[in-house]
């Protein structure tokens, strides 16, 4: 059994509601266990014998049947999170301003190195395999450097979590294994 990290894409923004109570049942329905959610994001942490690119698979087309559109989900077992909260390169700033460090979770490995983020402001981003780390001082609310523009130089799809919930996450996950 593994302990796997599920992030849901776009819910709860323009009408795509999603309820916490909702996510849950639908991964227990799937056989999932000790399926928790944290804050009404579209965030899961649940035990399973599949893999995380099968939670992706079959949480994803779960929930789209349950809820009537398409719900991209992204997941990492918990040595893949731990793995993502080691290599933060902004140490730093989580540790002065959690809530300005960005990851963004893609659903394959990710291109965008050759992005000029100085064009959007003052963020700074590191590419790194399956994720992108972001720095963003000002705020990702007023960022220019949108969930958009990272989509079109990563290539991919994927989702963003600021670093405390990436750490409540982390917990969550951990008390599972």
């Amino acid at each position: 059994m593994a302990v796997v990290i599920a992030l849901l894409r776009a819910v709860n923004v323009s009408g795509r509601k999603v309820t916490a109570a909702g996510m849950r049942a639908v991964a227990e329905g799937l056989g999932y266990e000790q399926v928790a959610s944290y804050v009404n994001s579209g965030n899961l942490v649940l035990v399973t014998d599949d893999d995380a690119r099968t939670v992706e698979r079959r949480l994803s087309s779960a929930l789209s049947a349950d809820v009537g559109f398409d719900v991209p989900v992204v997941a990492r077992t918990l040595a893949e999170w731990e793995s993502i909260v080691e290599r933060l390169p902004f140490p730093r700033h989580a540790d002065s301003d959690p809530a300005h460090v960005v990851l963004h979770a893609w659903d394959g490995p990710v291109g965008g190195t050759e992005l000029d983020t100085t064009r959007y402001g003052r963020e700074e981003l590191v590419w790194d395999g399956h994720e992108t780390y972001g720095w963003y001082p000002d705020g990702i609310g007023t960022s220019k450097l949108t969930a958009a523009v990272l989509t079109r130089a990563s290539g991919r799809s994927g989702t963003a979590r600021n670093w405390r919930t990436v750490l409540a996450l982390a917990e969550l996950a951990r008390e599972r294994a």
